[in-house]
């Protein structure tokens, strides 16, 4: 696996060689220019410097002359000025305006630098010159002074040979300061590993702000966040294995004491009756275990990802509707929705809510929707005895059963039924029905969650 720091160390590396290499082209490239710029300059400076040196003097043509005779200060005039390693970069010749070489200097070609006036490039042997030519109508001659192209690139390449040095040395320097300051900007970093690394099993707290670095702050809320889950985790396991063994040593001790009866009997009418009574123990604690399991799985789905689809509402609840001791009513305008939820939960949802319903009614169990607010409200409601309103605010609670409970509940079903409520974006309150009994009311909160019913091809007329 790669570290961060040698990624970010790549990234900033590359992208310093490319700035200093673009950088170092450009400077090439000007520099170039500038050079020949200004030897372009000097060139044209000394022809017409020895141009109008001979407007003064008394010019002698000499056939085979190797030198400018009776023009006082030409000679100067072509010493060099760019100091020692340039001497004799320049060459000049004087020709006539009939085609004669009237002079040349030490160094220069006999054969013709230029031919045109101006600036202009000509190869003489195995050598490019550069030439800058001035026509003297008063003199009769044409000046020509010109330098090799292999000077000015020599030149330019040493200028470029002495930036090099300083700039791979800057280079490797900048390259070390990088490394540095990308360990330095990631030990927030490497402090956080630390922090998590020496924390014990059982601490859970949050984690606090390392140095008030702004871009660890997500990586901080995150980490929080699943610290927060998985101590909400660890809760709701040890409420269960708690409440669990809580519930479960009543009747494990009642079917010790049946099972005790049961084999020191010695009347067959008493063995049976102690049979009988350990059969309705293990019956009543089947179902205990059996709501205790559906009570984890609730709990598990407020943190796993739900299976939600499109699912009609009667189909949620025709089974649990089909198994009620009383009839059950549901409005026209509930039948025509359907829900975007996890079909086996909310199944097991309507199950609970129903099968209490049934329990305690006496005649009628109502179902109905309210969609005039911006979050549609189900109610459920049932003509039975009711829960006293003290006693509506303990409803939910586990384990929680009133004192007019009927025998053999487990205080879970509604606690269950809140559990994947919350899950699915519902939220569930209770109160008095106009029928007389309970009614339990949920609250679409998350508009997504219901829809009227797509109308099929055979509703149509």
């Amino acid at each position: 696996m790669r570290s961060i720091r040698v990624r970010l160390f790549i990234i900033l590396a590359l992208v310093t060689a490319v700035v200093w290499g673009t950088s170092a082209l450009w400077i090439q490239v000007r520099t170039q220019a500038e050079i020949h710029r200004v030897l372009d300059r000097r060139l044209m400076e000394s022809a017409r410097m020895v141009s109008s040196l001979l407007d003064q003097g008394d010019l002698t043509a000499v056939a085979g002359a190797a030198r400018v005779a009776g023009a006082a200060g030409v000679g100067p005039a072509l010493s060099p000025a760019a100091g020692p390693g340039y001497e004799r970069q320049l060459s000049c010749q004087i020709w006539s305006l009939r085609g004669e070489l009237v002079s040349r200097s030490d160094g220069a070609p006999s054969e013709r630098l230029a031919v045109a006036d101006g600036f202009s490039e000509r190869t003489i042997g195995d050598e490019r010159w550069r030439v800058y030519t001035v026509h003297n109508r008063v003199a009769g001659v044409q000046v020509m002074v010109g330098d090799r192209l292999a000077m000015r690139e020599g030149l330019v390449g040493s200028i470029i040979t002495s930036l090099a040095a300083p700039t791979l040395v800057g280079l490797a320097a900048l390259g070390l300061l990088i490394w540095w300051s990308v360990g330095r900007g990631l030990r927030p970093v490497r402090q956080l590993a630390d922090t998590l690394g020496a924390r014990r099993v059982e601490d859970l707290s949050p984690l606090t702000t390392l140095g008030g670095v702004e871009e660890l702050r997500p990586m901080l809320e995150a980490l929080n966040g699943l610290i927060d889950r998985l101590a909400a985790a660890r809760r709701r396991q040890a409420e269960f294995t708690a409440a669990a063994a809580h519930e479960l040593r009543t009747p494990l001790a009642g079917l010790r004491v049946q099972a005790q009866v049961a084999v020191n009997a010695t009347e067959p009418e008493t063995r049976a009756r102690a049979l009988q009574h350990i059969l309705g123990s293990v019956d009543r604690t089947t179902a205990l275990v059996s709501r205790l399991l559906e009570m984890a799985r609730a709990d598990e789905a407020v943190e796993q990802a739900l299976m939600r689809r499109w699912v009609p509402l009667a189909e949620l609840l025709h089974t649990d509707i089909t198994g009620c001791r009383v009839p059950v009513e549901i409005s026209q305008a509930a039948t025509a929705l359907e829900l975007h939820v996890d079909p086996d939960r909310v199944s097991a949802l309507f199950g609970n809510l129903l099968a209490n319903a049934c329990a305690h009614a006496r005649t009628l169990v109502r179902i109905d929707i309210d969609q005039t607010g911006s979050s549609p409200i189900l109610t459920i409601d049932d003509d039975g005895p009711g829960v006293p309103q003290a006693d509506l605010p303990k409803l939910g609670r586990r384990f929680y059963r009133g004192p007019d409970a009927q025998p053999g509940g487990s205080g879970l079903g509604l606690s269950i039924v809140e559990t994947t409520a919350r899950a699915h974006g519902l939220a569930v309150t209770y109160g008095r029905s106009p029928l007389g009994g309970l009614r339990v009311t949920l609250t679409f909160v998350s508009p997504d969650t219901i829809r009227a019913k797509p109308k099929s091809k055979a509703d149509n007329p």
